[in-house]
């Protein structure tokens, strides 16, 4: 009766996997192929640590991501750059246990001053925008 179960148990899992032949049963997946890093729209993509960089052609960043997830907490932040290497945008999306708190988009002049911004604040949510920025590291590769 426990391995009858089992392959029940297996066969449903795999059936939400998408893997729902009956040959499937006990078989692993292959590895994801290995090799250079994955382009986006002709951007490299890099990441490191918490961070993922999109680079253009030239190796400059174009994009910045990062996100902080916790089981009832989740910031995620994106900044968007020129070719000039500056800053043109940033989008700033946090939630927590008490649902929704900020989602808000800035955009930025070419002196890098906040010009504009758009989007939700939860009441109480003073925070500057300027604050969730990370700077882009020296001399990036990937």
């Amino acid at each position: 009766m426990l391995k009858r179960l089992r392959a029940v148990v297996a066969c449903a899992v795999l059936g939400v996997a998408g893997l729902s032949d009956a040959r499937a049963v006990g078989m692993t997946l292959p590895a994801p192929p290995a090799g250079p890093p994955a382009q986006v729209g002709g951007l490299r993509v890099c990441e490191r640590g918490d961070t993922t960089y999109l680079l253009d052609n030239t190796g400059r960043v174009r994009s910045l991501t990062y996100a902080r997830l916790v089981p009832d907490n989740r910031l995620w932040v994106q900044q968007s750059y020129d070719r000039a290497g500056r800053l043109t945008g940033l989008s700033v999306s946090w939630s927590g246990f008490a649902g929704r708190l900020l989602d808000v988009r800035g955009s930025f002049d070419t002196r890098g001053r906040l010009v504009r911004e758009s989007g939700f604040r939860a009441r109480g949510v003073t925070t500057p925008l300027r604050s969730y920025l990370r700077a882009v590291p020296r001399g990036l590769t990937c």
